[in-house]
Protein backbone atom coordinates (compact mmCIF):
# COMPACT_ATOMS: atom_id res chain seq x y z
CA UNK A 1 0.00 0.00 0.00
CA UNK A 2 2.71 2.58 1.19
CA UNK A 3 4.87 1.72 -2.06
CA UNK A 4 0.99 2.30 -4.38
CA UNK A 5 0.70 5.63 -2.51
CA UNK A 6 3.86 6.40 -3.48
CA UNK A 7 3.36 6.25 -6.68
CA UNK A 8 0.67 8.50 -7.02
CA UNK A 9 2.60 11.25 -5.54
CA UNK A 10 5.21 10.49 -8.24
CA UNK A 11 5.09 12.82 -11.07
CA UNK A 12 7.14 12.99 -14.17
CA UNK A 13 9.03 15.93 -14.72
CA UNK A 14 8.64 17.91 -18.27
CA UNK A 15 11.04 14.93 -20.00
CA UNK A 16 8.54 12.31 -18.84
CA UNK A 17 11.06 10.71 -16.63
CA UNK A 18 9.88 9.41 -12.98
CA UNK A 19 11.31 12.15 -10.03
CA UNK A 20 13.33 10.74 -7.75
CA UNK A 21 12.87 11.92 -4.01
CA UNK A 22 14.70 12.10 -1.05
CA UNK A 23 12.53 11.11 1.87
CA UNK A 24 12.14 14.54 4.32
CA UNK A 25 15.51 14.95 6.62
CA UNK A 26 13.63 16.11 9.30
CA UNK A 27 11.57 12.71 9.31
CA UNK A 28 8.92 12.24 12.06
CA UNK A 29 10.31 16.31 13.55
CA UNK A 30 8.58 17.53 10.12
CA UNK A 31 6.53 20.56 10.69
CA UNK A 32 6.01 21.52 7.17
CA UNK A 33 2.27 21.84 5.25
CA UNK A 34 2.93 23.08 1.74
CA UNK A 35 2.72 21.42 -1.31
CA UNK A 36 5.88 21.95 -2.82
CA UNK A 37 7.32 20.20 -0.06
CA UNK A 38 5.53 16.93 -0.03
CA UNK A 39 6.07 17.04 -3.71
CA UNK A 40 10.40 17.52 -3.08
CA UNK A 41 9.91 15.08 -0.39
CA UNK A 42 9.05 11.41 1.18
CA UNK A 43 7.46 11.42 4.35
CA UNK A 44 6.96 7.31 5.06
CA UNK A 45 5.67 7.83 8.66
CA UNK A 46 2.82 9.40 6.67
CA UNK A 47 2.22 7.20 4.24
CA UNK A 48 1.75 4.35 6.85
CA UNK A 49 -0.66 6.73 9.02
CA UNK A 50 -2.22 7.04 5.76
CA UNK A 51 -2.27 3.52 5.04
CA UNK A 52 -3.65 2.17 8.29
CA UNK A 53 -7.09 4.07 7.42
CA UNK A 54 -9.68 6.22 9.35
CA UNK A 55 -9.55 7.62 12.06
CA UNK A 56 -5.74 8.64 12.05
CA UNK A 57 -4.18 7.61 15.13
CA UNK A 58 -1.19 9.46 15.97
CA UNK A 59 1.65 7.60 17.81
CA UNK A 60 2.37 9.39 21.50
CA UNK A 61 6.43 9.12 20.94
CA UNK A 62 6.11 11.45 17.59
CA UNK A 63 7.87 14.54 18.37
CA UNK A 64 5.32 17.18 16.83
CA UNK A 65 2.12 18.00 18.20
CA UNK A 66 -0.48 15.77 17.23
CA UNK A 67 -2.51 18.79 15.22
CA UNK A 68 0.51 18.94 12.88
CA UNK A 69 0.68 15.38 11.99
CA UNK A 70 -3.32 15.83 10.90
CA UNK A 71 -3.10 18.93 9.32
CA UNK A 72 -0.12 17.19 7.32
CA UNK A 73 -2.07 14.11 6.45
CA UNK A 74 -4.47 15.97 5.07
CA UNK A 75 -2.22 18.10 2.58
CA UNK A 76 -0.92 15.09 1.36
CA UNK A 77 -4.63 13.26 0.80
CA UNK A 78 -5.61 15.99 -1.12
CA UNK A 79 -1.89 15.80 -3.34
CA UNK A 80 -2.78 12.07 -3.69
CA UNK A 81 -6.80 13.16 -4.75
CA UNK A 82 -5.70 15.19 -7.39
CA UNK A 83 -2.42 13.58 -8.85
CA UNK A 84 -5.31 11.84 -11.55
CA UNK A 85 -6.68 15.47 -11.66
CA UNK A 86 -3.81 16.76 -12.75
CA UNK A 87 -4.04 14.72 -16.09
CA UNK A 88 -7.45 15.42 -16.45
CA UNK A 89 -7.22 19.29 -16.29
CA UNK A 90 -4.01 19.04 -18.79
CA UNK A 91 -6.04 17.40 -21.44
CA UNK A 92 -6.60 18.87 -24.77
CA UNK A 93 -10.34 20.49 -24.86
CA UNK A 94 -10.83 20.33 -20.75
CA UNK A 95 -12.95 22.91 -18.88
CA UNK A 96 -10.52 22.69 -16.03
CA UNK A 97 -7.32 23.21 -18.27
CA UNK A 98 -4.63 25.31 -17.02
CA UNK A 99 -4.85 27.18 -20.40
CA UNK A 100 -8.07 28.04 -20.12
CA UNK A 101 -7.08 29.49 -16.55
CA UNK A 102 -3.99 31.16 -16.58
CA UNK A 103 -4.92 33.61 -13.86
CA UNK A 104 -4.68 30.77 -11.67
CA UNK A 105 -0.81 30.41 -13.04
CA UNK A 106 -0.60 34.40 -12.37
CA UNK A 107 3.49 34.56 -11.27
CA UNK A 108 2.94 36.73 -7.95
CA UNK A 109 1.02 33.82 -6.60
CA UNK A 110 2.60 30.58 -7.58
CA UNK A 111 4.98 29.77 -4.89
CA UNK A 112 3.73 27.43 -2.18
CA UNK A 113 1.58 27.42 0.93
CA UNK A 114 2.97 27.52 4.24
CA UNK A 115 1.99 28.14 7.47
CA UNK A 116 4.17 28.11 10.62
CA UNK A 117 1.91 25.51 12.58
CA UNK A 118 2.84 27.02 15.69
CA UNK A 119 0.96 28.94 18.64
CA UNK A 120 2.72 31.34 21.05
CA UNK A 121 1.78 34.54 23.01
CA UNK A 122 1.18 37.66 21.09
CA UNK A 123 2.22 35.50 17.74
CA UNK A 124 -0.32 35.26 14.96
CA UNK A 125 -1.57 31.93 13.42
CA UNK A 126 -1.60 31.34 9.58
CA UNK A 127 -4.49 29.66 8.23
CA UNK A 128 -4.01 25.82 7.86
CA UNK A 129 -3.95 25.63 3.98
CA UNK A 130 -5.02 22.22 3.29
CA UNK A 131 -8.81 23.51 4.32
CA UNK A 132 -8.38 27.16 2.30
CA UNK A 133 -7.35 25.40 -1.05
CA UNK A 134 -9.57 22.81 -2.70
CA UNK A 135 -8.24 20.68 -4.77
CA UNK A 136 -7.76 21.98 -7.94
CA UNK A 137 -6.07 25.04 -6.44
CA UNK A 138 -3.36 22.52 -5.00
CA UNK A 139 -2.89 21.37 -8.42
CA UNK A 140 -2.61 24.76 -9.91
CA UNK A 141 -0.30 26.12 -7.58
CA UNK A 142 2.11 22.95 -7.86
CA UNK A 143 2.25 21.85 -11.22
CA UNK A 144 1.88 24.58 -13.43
CA UNK A 145 4.95 26.21 -14.85
CA UNK A 146 6.00 30.07 -13.87
CA UNK A 147 5.08 32.38 -16.21
CA UNK A 148 6.83 35.61 -16.53
CA UNK A 149 4.74 38.55 -16.49
CA UNK A 150 4.82 41.01 -19.60
CA UNK A 151 2.86 43.58 -16.97
CA UNK A 152 4.84 46.68 -15.87
CA UNK A 153 7.78 45.70 -13.99
CA UNK A 154 8.43 47.01 -10.76
CA UNK A 155 10.89 50.27 -11.55
CA UNK A 156 7.68 51.38 -13.24
CA UNK A 157 5.25 51.24 -10.51
CA UNK A 158 7.64 52.70 -8.53
CA UNK A 159 7.84 55.60 -10.71
CA UNK A 160 4.60 55.59 -11.01
CA UNK A 161 3.82 55.62 -7.13
CA UNK A 162 6.24 58.50 -6.49
CA UNK A 163 6.57 60.17 -4.54
CA UNK A 164 5.40 58.25 -1.60
CA UNK A 165 6.24 54.38 -2.53
CA UNK A 166 3.72 52.78 -0.50
CA UNK A 167 2.47 49.39 -1.85
CA UNK A 168 -0.15 47.10 -0.69
CA UNK A 169 0.20 43.22 -0.83
CA UNK A 170 -2.02 41.47 -3.56
CA UNK A 171 -4.62 39.17 -1.79
CA UNK A 172 -5.35 35.87 -4.11
CA UNK A 173 -9.50 35.71 -3.35
CA UNK A 174 -9.72 39.24 -4.54
CA UNK A 175 -8.55 39.27 -8.01
CA UNK A 176 -9.32 42.81 -8.37
CA UNK A 177 -6.26 44.01 -6.11
CA UNK A 178 -3.98 42.54 -8.55
CA UNK A 179 -5.31 45.48 -10.76
CA UNK A 180 -4.86 48.49 -8.11
CA UNK A 181 -2.02 50.92 -9.24
CA UNK A 182 0.37 50.42 -6.23
CA UNK A 183 -0.68 46.71 -5.57
CA UNK A 184 2.93 44.14 -5.49
CA UNK A 185 4.18 40.92 -4.17
CA UNK A 186 7.33 39.59 -2.89
CA UNK A 187 8.85 38.98 -6.19
CA UNK A 188 8.37 42.69 -7.47
CA UNK A 189 10.82 43.46 -4.89
CA UNK A 190 13.59 41.26 -7.16
CA UNK A 191 12.41 42.65 -10.31
CA UNK A 192 15.62 42.91 -12.83
CA UNK A 193 14.60 46.57 -13.46
CA UNK A 194 15.27 47.34 -9.89
CA UNK A 195 19.43 46.76 -10.66
CA UNK A 196 20.89 43.11 -10.77
CA UNK A 197 20.86 42.09 -7.14
CA UNK A 198 24.26 41.12 -5.81
CA UNK A 199 22.79 39.97 -2.18
CA UNK A 200 19.87 41.04 0.31
CA UNK A 201 19.67 41.10 3.65
CA UNK A 202 15.80 39.94 5.70
CA UNK A 203 14.91 41.16 9.12
CA UNK A 204 11.92 39.97 10.16
CA UNK A 205 9.89 38.13 12.85
CA UNK A 206 8.49 34.98 10.99
CA UNK A 207 10.28 33.28 8.32
CA UNK A 208 9.39 30.33 6.42
CA UNK A 209 13.05 29.88 4.63
CA UNK A 210 11.28 27.32 2.03
CA UNK A 211 9.31 30.15 0.66
CA UNK A 212 11.47 32.59 0.89
CA UNK A 213 14.06 30.91 -1.08
CA UNK A 214 11.77 29.70 -3.75
CA UNK A 215 10.82 33.68 -3.91
CA UNK A 216 14.04 34.27 -4.64
CA UNK A 217 14.41 30.92 -7.54
CA UNK A 218 11.71 32.15 -9.13
CA UNK A 219 13.66 35.49 -10.56
CA UNK A 220 17.11 33.03 -11.15
CA UNK A 221 18.23 34.61 -7.83
CA UNK A 222 18.59 30.99 -6.26
CA UNK A 223 22.38 31.45 -5.68
CA UNK A 224 22.65 34.75 -4.41
CA UNK A 225 24.21 35.44 -0.93
CA UNK A 226 21.12 35.90 1.59
CA UNK A 227 21.24 36.98 5.12
CA UNK A 228 18.42 36.55 7.64
CA UNK A 229 18.16 37.83 11.21
CA UNK A 230 14.70 36.79 12.27
CA UNK A 231 12.88 36.16 15.90
CA UNK A 232 10.98 32.99 15.32
CA UNK A 233 12.35 29.59 16.01
CA UNK A 234 11.07 27.16 13.81
CA UNK A 235 11.53 23.17 15.05
CA UNK A 236 14.69 22.75 13.12
CA UNK A 237 15.29 25.61 11.23
CA UNK A 238 19.66 26.16 11.95
CA UNK A 239 19.59 22.62 10.72
CA UNK A 240 17.80 23.21 7.47
CA UNK A 241 19.64 26.14 6.57
CA UNK A 242 23.18 24.42 7.13
CA UNK A 243 21.93 21.18 4.99
CA UNK A 244 20.44 22.55 2.40
CA UNK A 245 21.33 26.43 2.07
CA UNK A 246 24.59 26.88 1.66
CA UNK A 247 23.75 30.32 -0.03
CA UNK A 248 22.00 31.32 3.33
CA UNK A 249 23.86 33.10 6.53
CA UNK A 250 21.32 33.15 9.69
CA UNK A 251 20.88 34.79 12.91
CA UNK A 252 17.89 33.66 15.80
CA UNK A 253 17.38 37.12 17.69
CA UNK A 254 16.79 35.85 21.22
CA UNK A 255 14.75 38.05 23.16
CA UNK A 256 16.53 38.55 27.33
CA UNK A 257 12.64 40.02 27.79
CA UNK A 258 9.64 37.21 27.78
CA UNK A 259 7.41 39.66 26.62
CA UNK A 260 9.45 41.14 23.84
CA UNK A 261 9.66 40.46 20.21
CA UNK A 262 11.66 40.27 17.44
CA UNK A 263 8.79 42.38 15.40
CA UNK A 264 10.61 44.53 12.54
CA UNK A 265 10.81 43.74 9.13
CA UNK A 266 13.13 45.48 6.63
CA UNK A 267 15.03 44.32 3.69
CA UNK A 268 17.90 45.41 2.63
CA UNK A 269 18.51 44.75 -1.15
CA UNK A 270 22.36 45.42 -2.68
CA UNK A 271 23.18 45.83 -6.04
CA UNK A 272 26.26 44.93 -8.39
CA UNK A 273 26.74 48.61 -8.85
CA UNK A 274 27.22 48.50 -5.05
CA UNK A 275 23.86 50.57 -5.02
CA UNK A 276 21.21 50.09 -2.33
CA UNK A 277 17.23 49.64 -1.62
CA UNK A 278 15.76 49.58 1.67
CA UNK A 279 11.92 47.99 1.90
CA UNK A 280 9.90 48.24 5.29
CA UNK A 281 7.11 46.50 5.39
CA UNK A 282 4.55 45.04 7.92
CA UNK A 283 4.59 41.55 6.10
CA UNK A 284 6.59 38.39 7.64
CA UNK A 285 7.99 35.93 5.06
CA UNK A 286 5.60 33.07 4.36
CA UNK A 287 3.05 32.44 2.15
CA UNK A 288 -0.05 33.60 4.34
CA UNK A 289 1.05 37.01 4.69
CA UNK A 290 1.90 37.99 0.99
CA UNK A 291 -1.22 36.42 0.12
CA UNK A 292 -4.16 36.41 2.53
CA UNK A 293 -3.77 39.88 4.47
CA UNK A 294 -3.76 43.11 4.07
CA UNK A 295 -0.24 43.90 4.12
CA UNK A 296 1.77 47.91 3.35
CA UNK A 297 5.58 47.97 2.35
CA UNK A 298 7.39 51.48 1.70
CA UNK A 299 10.06 51.15 -0.83
CA UNK A 300 13.24 53.57 -1.10
CA UNK A 301 14.86 55.13 -4.00
CA UNK A 302 17.86 53.13 -5.08
CA UNK A 303 20.76 54.94 -2.81
CA UNK A 304 23.83 54.98 -5.11
CA UNK A 305 27.54 54.26 -3.77
CA UNK A 306 29.36 57.39 -2.38
CA UNK A 307 32.58 58.35 -2.80
CA UNK A 308 35.43 56.50 -1.27
CA UNK A 309 36.38 59.90 0.17
CA UNK A 310 33.02 60.52 1.72
CA UNK A 311 32.54 59.74 5.29
CA UNK A 312 29.69 57.88 7.13
CA UNK A 313 27.93 61.30 7.89
CA UNK A 314 27.83 62.43 4.05
CA UNK A 315 25.05 61.58 1.93
CA UNK A 316 22.20 62.05 4.48
CA UNK A 317 18.54 62.75 3.85
CA UNK A 318 17.00 66.00 5.27
CA UNK A 319 15.02 63.59 7.74
CA UNK A 320 17.99 61.73 8.90
CA UNK A 321 16.93 58.52 7.64
CA UNK A 322 20.65 57.46 7.29
CA UNK A 323 21.96 58.07 10.85
CA UNK A 324 18.56 56.69 12.91
CA UNK A 325 19.24 52.82 10.23
CA UNK A 326 22.66 53.05 11.46
CA UNK A 327 22.03 53.46 15.20
CA UNK A 328 19.23 50.23 14.60
CA UNK A 329 21.40 47.83 12.62
CA UNK A 330 24.37 48.54 15.74
CA UNK A 331 21.20 48.25 17.88
CA UNK A 332 21.80 44.00 17.67
CA UNK A 333 25.64 43.96 18.05
CA UNK A 334 25.65 41.27 15.53
CA UNK A 335 28.70 40.53 13.51
CA UNK A 336 26.78 39.38 10.37
CA UNK A 337 25.42 42.72 9.60
CA UNK A 338 28.56 44.51 9.45
CA UNK A 339 28.51 43.95 5.86
CA UNK A 340 25.44 45.93 5.56
CA UNK A 341 26.05 48.49 8.04
CA UNK A 342 29.31 49.61 5.94
CA UNK A 343 27.16 49.30 2.32
CA UNK A 344 24.40 51.56 4.38
CA UNK A 345 27.40 54.16 5.57
CA UNK A 346 28.37 54.20 2.03
CA UNK A 347 25.16 54.93 0.76
CA UNK A 348 23.87 58.31 -0.54
CA UNK A 349 20.28 58.52 1.15
CA UNK A 350 20.09 62.17 0.17
CA UNK A 351 16.65 61.41 -1.94
CA UNK A 352 14.35 59.91 0.62
CA UNK A 353 12.13 62.20 2.23
CA UNK A 354 10.25 59.70 4.87
CA UNK A 355 11.68 59.31 8.78
CA UNK A 356 12.83 55.92 9.78
CA UNK A 357 11.69 55.16 13.11
CA UNK A 358 12.56 52.50 15.49
CA UNK A 359 11.76 50.42 18.83
CA UNK A 360 14.89 48.45 20.47
CA UNK A 361 14.78 46.85 23.67
CA UNK A 362 16.06 48.99 26.08
CA UNK A 363 15.25 51.95 28.65
CA UNK A 364 15.32 55.35 26.61
CA UNK A 365 14.58 59.25 27.33
CA UNK A 366 13.39 61.59 24.84
CA UNK A 367 16.44 63.13 23.79
CA UNK A 368 18.24 59.07 22.98
CA UNK A 369 16.55 57.10 20.11
CA UNK A 370 14.87 53.53 20.18
CA UNK A 371 11.43 54.11 21.34
CA UNK A 372 8.32 55.07 18.65
CA UNK A 373 6.43 56.90 21.83
CA UNK A 374 9.61 59.60 21.39
CA UNK A 375 10.18 59.49 18.47
CA UNK A 376 7.33 59.87 16.79
CA UNK A 377 6.19 62.71 19.56
CA UNK A 378 9.43 64.76 19.17
CA UNK A 379 9.07 64.87 15.23
CA UNK A 380 5.38 65.30 15.50
CA UNK A 381 6.12 68.22 18.21
CA UNK A 382 8.82 69.51 15.46
CA UNK A 383 6.95 69.32 11.86
CA UNK A 384 3.21 68.74 12.47
CA UNK A 385 0.78 71.76 11.47
CA UNK A 386 -2.84 71.97 12.22
CA UNK A 387 -5.19 74.46 11.41
CA UNK A 388 -5.40 77.04 14.08
CA UNK A 389 -8.35 77.63 15.74
CA UNK A 390 -8.92 81.56 14.78
CA UNK A 391 -13.04 81.69 15.10
CA UNK A 392 -15.54 79.52 17.41
CA UNK A 393 -16.75 78.29 13.79
CA UNK A 394 -13.44 77.43 12.62
CA UNK A 395 -12.23 73.73 12.92
CA UNK A 396 -8.88 74.13 14.77
CA UNK A 397 -6.70 71.22 16.04
CA UNK A 398 -8.92 69.48 17.97
CA UNK A 399 -11.63 68.68 15.09
CA UNK A 400 -8.56 66.78 13.70
CA UNK A 401 -9.15 63.05 14.42
CA UNK A 402 -6.79 60.41 15.50
CA UNK A 403 -7.10 56.73 13.88
CA UNK A 404 -4.77 53.72 15.24
CA UNK A 405 -5.28 51.28 12.92
CA UNK A 406 -3.26 47.67 14.13
CA UNK A 407 -3.39 43.97 14.05
CA UNK A 408 -3.04 42.99 17.72
CA UNK A 409 -3.48 45.05 20.60
CA UNK A 410 -1.78 44.80 24.29
CA UNK A 411 -2.39 45.26 27.79
CA UNK A 412 -3.23 49.01 28.11
CA UNK A 413 -4.48 48.91 32.11
CA UNK A 414 -7.56 49.54 33.85
CA UNK A 415 -8.84 52.52 32.40
CA UNK A 416 -7.77 54.89 29.48
CA UNK A 417 -5.60 57.38 31.05
CA UNK A 418 -3.30 54.40 31.99
CA UNK A 419 -1.31 54.36 28.60
CA UNK A 420 -4.02 54.73 25.51
CA UNK A 421 -4.36 58.53 26.34
CA UNK A 422 -1.64 58.73 29.48
CA UNK A 423 1.10 57.85 26.75
CA UNK A 424 -0.04 57.11 22.99
CA UNK A 425 -2.20 59.90 22.36
CA UNK A 426 0.42 62.49 24.09
CA UNK A 427 2.55 61.47 21.82
CA UNK A 428 -0.17 61.06 18.29
CA UNK A 429 -1.54 64.31 19.06
CA UNK A 430 1.42 66.00 18.86
CA UNK A 431 1.79 69.03 17.01
CA UNK A 432 3.61 72.11 16.75
CA UNK A 433 1.02 74.41 18.52
CA UNK A 434 0.97 71.77 21.44
CA UNK A 435 4.06 69.45 21.56
CA UNK A 436 3.32 66.23 23.73
CA UNK A 437 -0.20 67.64 25.52
CA UNK A 438 -0.26 66.46 29.21
CA UNK A 439 -4.09 66.22 28.64
CA UNK A 440 -5.16 65.95 25.02
CA UNK A 441 -8.70 66.52 24.32
CA UNK A 442 -8.33 65.21 20.83
CA UNK A 443 -10.01 61.76 20.18
CA UNK A 444 -8.28 58.64 19.23
CA UNK A 445 -10.22 55.77 16.98
CA UNK A 446 -8.79 52.03 17.21
CA UNK A 447 -9.55 50.74 14.13
CA UNK A 448 -9.39 46.51 14.85
CA UNK A 449 -11.43 43.81 12.93
CA UNK A 450 -14.67 42.40 14.70
CA UNK A 451 -15.91 39.13 15.40
CA UNK A 452 -18.09 39.72 12.61
CA UNK A 453 -15.38 41.10 10.44
CA UNK A 454 -13.28 37.98 10.79
CA UNK A 455 -15.86 35.38 10.15
CA UNK A 456 -17.38 37.15 6.70
CA UNK A 457 -13.38 37.29 5.86
CA UNK A 458 -12.35 34.85 3.00
CA UNK A 459 -11.36 31.85 5.45
CA UNK A 460 -14.22 32.55 7.98
CA UNK A 461 -12.42 32.06 11.70
CA UNK A 462 -9.14 31.34 9.90
CA UNK A 463 -9.63 34.75 9.02
CA UNK A 464 -8.35 35.89 12.55
CA UNK A 465 -4.85 33.84 12.42
CA UNK A 466 -2.95 37.21 11.73
CA UNK A 467 -4.74 38.92 15.22
CA UNK A 468 -3.66 37.66 18.31
CA UNK A 469 -5.32 39.74 20.66
CA UNK A 470 -5.47 37.65 24.01
CA UNK A 471 -9.24 37.19 25.25
CA UNK A 472 -7.89 37.56 28.57
CA UNK A 473 -6.45 40.99 28.28
CA UNK A 474 -9.45 42.26 26.48
CA UNK A 475 -11.69 40.98 29.36
CA UNK A 476 -9.44 43.43 31.49
CA UNK A 477 -9.80 46.49 29.31
CA UNK A 478 -13.48 46.59 27.92
CA UNK A 479 -13.93 49.80 28.18
CA UNK A 480 -11.32 49.89 24.96
CA UNK A 481 -14.70 48.85 23.04
CA UNK A 482 -15.71 52.37 23.37
CA UNK A 483 -13.25 53.43 20.81
CA UNK A 484 -12.90 50.09 18.43
CA UNK A 485 -14.12 50.17 14.83
CA UNK A 486 -14.70 47.61 12.47
CA UNK A 487 -12.51 47.07 9.91
CA UNK A 488 -14.09 47.67 6.39
CA UNK A 489 -11.90 48.96 3.28
CA UNK A 490 -14.78 48.39 0.31
CA UNK A 491 -13.50 50.70 -1.81
CA UNK A 492 -10.18 48.61 -2.47
CA UNK A 493 -12.07 45.35 -2.36
CA UNK A 494 -10.33 44.70 0.62
CA UNK A 495 -12.68 44.13 4.02
CA UNK A 496 -12.76 40.65 3.77
CA UNK A 497 -9.07 40.21 3.91
CA UNK A 498 -8.10 40.71 7.13
CA UNK A 499 -5.52 43.95 7.87
CA UNK A 500 -1.97 42.95 9.19
CA UNK A 501 -1.01 46.04 8.43
CA UNK A 502 -0.34 48.49 11.04
CA UNK A 503 -0.69 52.21 10.55
CA UNK A 504 -1.20 55.84 12.69
CA UNK A 505 -2.45 59.13 11.24
CA UNK A 506 -4.52 61.98 12.13
CA UNK A 507 -7.85 63.29 9.57
CA UNK A 508 -9.51 66.13 8.57
CA UNK A 509 -13.14 66.73 9.92
CA UNK A 510 -13.84 66.52 6.12
CA UNK A 511 -11.89 62.69 6.26
CA UNK A 512 -10.21 64.20 2.77
CA UNK A 513 -6.50 64.74 4.20
CA UNK A 514 -4.16 63.52 6.85
CA UNK A 515 -1.50 65.17 8.34
CA UNK A 516 0.78 62.50 8.87
CA UNK A 517 0.98 59.02 8.46
CA UNK A 518 2.85 56.20 9.84
CA UNK A 519 3.17 52.77 8.62
CA UNK A 520 4.79 50.36 11.06
CA UNK A 521 5.11 46.89 12.35
CA UNK A 522 4.29 48.28 15.90
CA UNK A 523 1.00 47.41 16.80
CA UNK A 524 -1.06 49.40 20.17
CA UNK A 525 1.34 47.75 22.59
CA UNK A 526 3.46 49.16 25.70
CA UNK A 527 6.31 46.11 23.98
CA UNK A 528 6.01 47.65 20.59
CA UNK A 529 5.40 51.54 21.44
CA UNK A 530 7.70 51.96 25.06
CA UNK A 531 5.64 51.93 28.51
CA UNK A 532 3.85 54.71 29.93
CA UNK A 533 5.95 58.25 30.17
CA UNK A 534 7.68 58.31 33.40
CA UNK A 535 8.21 61.24 35.95
CA UNK A 536 11.80 61.66 33.89
CA UNK A 537 10.01 60.50 30.93
CA UNK A 538 11.64 57.80 30.31
CA UNK A 539 10.11 54.64 28.83
CA UNK A 540 10.93 50.99 28.63
CA UNK A 541 10.38 49.00 25.44
CA UNK A 542 10.42 45.35 25.33
CA UNK A 543 10.33 44.75 21.32
CA UNK A 544 12.18 45.63 17.83
CA UNK A 545 9.79 47.86 15.53
CA UNK A 546 10.58 49.32 12.54
CA UNK A 547 8.49 51.85 10.93
CA UNK A 548 8.58 54.82 8.29
CA UNK A 549 6.53 58.25 9.29
CA UNK A 550 5.36 60.69 6.49
CA UNK A 551 5.41 64.69 7.15
CA UNK A 552 3.73 66.70 4.20
CA UNK A 553 6.52 69.32 4.81
CA UNK A 554 8.92 67.17 3.36
CA UNK A 555 7.06 66.18 0.61
CA UNK A 556 6.49 70.37 -0.23
CA UNK A 557 2.65 69.72 0.61
CA UNK A 558 0.38 70.96 3.42
CA UNK A 559 -1.35 68.09 3.88
CA UNK A 560 -1.57 64.67 2.32
CA UNK A 561 -4.62 64.27 0.22
CA UNK A 562 -6.31 61.25 0.59
CA UNK A 563 -9.96 61.18 -1.13
CA UNK A 564 -10.55 63.58 -4.24
CA UNK A 565 -12.68 66.90 -4.19
CA UNK A 566 -13.69 69.31 -6.53
CA UNK A 567 -10.81 71.10 -5.74
CA UNK A 568 -7.89 69.04 -6.07
CA UNK A 569 -8.79 66.49 -8.75
CA UNK A 570 -5.46 65.87 -10.20
CA UNK A 571 -3.37 66.09 -7.05
CA UNK A 572 -1.51 62.82 -6.23
CA UNK A 573 -3.82 61.18 -3.65
CA UNK A 574 -2.06 59.56 -0.72
CA UNK A 575 -2.54 55.53 -0.25
CA UNK A 576 -4.93 55.02 2.25
CA UNK A 577 -6.77 51.40 2.39
CA UNK A 578 -9.80 51.66 4.83
CA UNK A 579 -12.62 53.11 4.22
CA UNK A 580 -13.79 56.89 6.24
CA UNK A 581 -16.15 57.59 7.99
CA UNK A 582 -15.17 54.37 10.09
CA UNK A 583 -17.57 52.05 10.80
CA UNK A 584 -18.94 51.35 14.67
CA UNK A 585 -19.19 47.82 15.95
CA UNK A 586 -22.29 46.46 15.87
CA UNK A 587 -24.32 46.39 19.39
CA UNK A 588 -24.04 42.45 19.83
CA UNK A 589 -20.44 42.42 18.42
CA UNK A 590 -17.01 42.59 19.88
CA UNK A 591 -13.39 42.40 19.03
CA UNK A 592 -11.86 39.59 17.54
CA UNK A 593 -9.56 37.70 20.32
CA UNK A 594 -7.29 34.50 20.02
Amino acid sequence: MESFLKRKIDQPDNNGKKIKRENCPHSVKCFRKNPHHFKEFDHPHLLKLIEMGSPVEIPSDFPQPQQVYLEQIEMLQSLLKTSHLKDIQNLPGSSTSTEKNPEKQDKSNSSTKTSPGKTQKGKHIAPKSSKVIDAVEVVNLVDSPILISDDETMMEKIERMAPYSVFFTTIIKAPETKRQENATTFTDLLCPSLGTLKNSLQINFMIDIDWLLKQYKEKGLSSKPLTILYGDDWPDMEKFIKMFCPNVTSKLVKMKDPYGCHHSKIGIYVYEDNSIRIVVSTANLYYEDWNHYNQGLWVSPACKRLPDSCSEKDGDSPTKFKTHLLSYLRSYNESILKPFIEYVQKADFSAIRVFFIYSAPGKYYPSSNGSHLHAVADLLSRNCVLPAKTTPQSEGPLSWGILAQASSIGSMGKNPADWLRGSLLRCLASHKGSPKPMNSSASISVVYPSVDNVMTGYFSHESGGCLPYSKATNEKQKWLQEYMYQWKAASHGRTRAMPHIKTYCRVSPCLSKIAYFLLTSANLSKSAWGSGFGKDMGVYVRSYEAGVLFLPSFFDEEYFEISNTADKKNKRLFPFMYDLPLTSYKRDDYPWCN
